[in-house]
């Protein structure tokens, strides 16, 4: 095989990459790129339009899927989702909207005011990989770097 696989479809793949790294066969720093890419995919990003002033609430475009209980990562803090409330803005009520537009998650944890976006798990594992075989293969590749 010449240059970078094309997909990777599952924990197979990546682990075949990572012994082709050990070979001096692929560059490290492409496999962690995969490798992030893949993390990103456990994750739904929705944009942060406010962030209450105690930093336990913030208030996103109306994301469906958020509920009690989801982990979430935003600007390297992570926690839980502890409720969700789904809201119509004055503004789209005023333009004869009849739908949710914002959803207000509160938060287990705090996070700054500067974060413009948060991440919504949305699964476990993706191409068969925990979060736990995502940071082992990533802490491996770092010998490589």
């Amino acid at each position: 095989m010449k240059g970078f696989p094309k997909t990777l479809k599952t924990k197979d793949d990546y682990y075949n990459c990572l012994a082709m790294v050990a070979a001096g066969e692929l560059a490290a720093v492409d496999l962690l790129a995969k490798i992030e890419s893949l993390e990103k995919q456990r994750y739904i990003q929705c944009a942060i339009v406010s962030v209450a002033e105690e930093k336990k609430a913030v208030t996103v475009y109306y994301c469906d899927e958020a509920a009690p209980g989801m982990a979430f990562e935003a600007g390297g803090i992570s926690g839980t989702i502890t409720a969700v409330t789904h809201t119509q803005t004055d503004e789209a009520a005023a333009a004869g909207e009849t739908g949710n537009d914002r959803t207000v998650l509160t938060l287990s944890k705090g996070i700054t005011a500067e974060n413009t976006a948060i991440g919504l798990e949305k699964a476990a594992a993706v191409a068969g990989m925990t979060a736990d075989d995502i940071t082992a293969l990533k802490g491996v590749l770092k010998q490589y770097e």
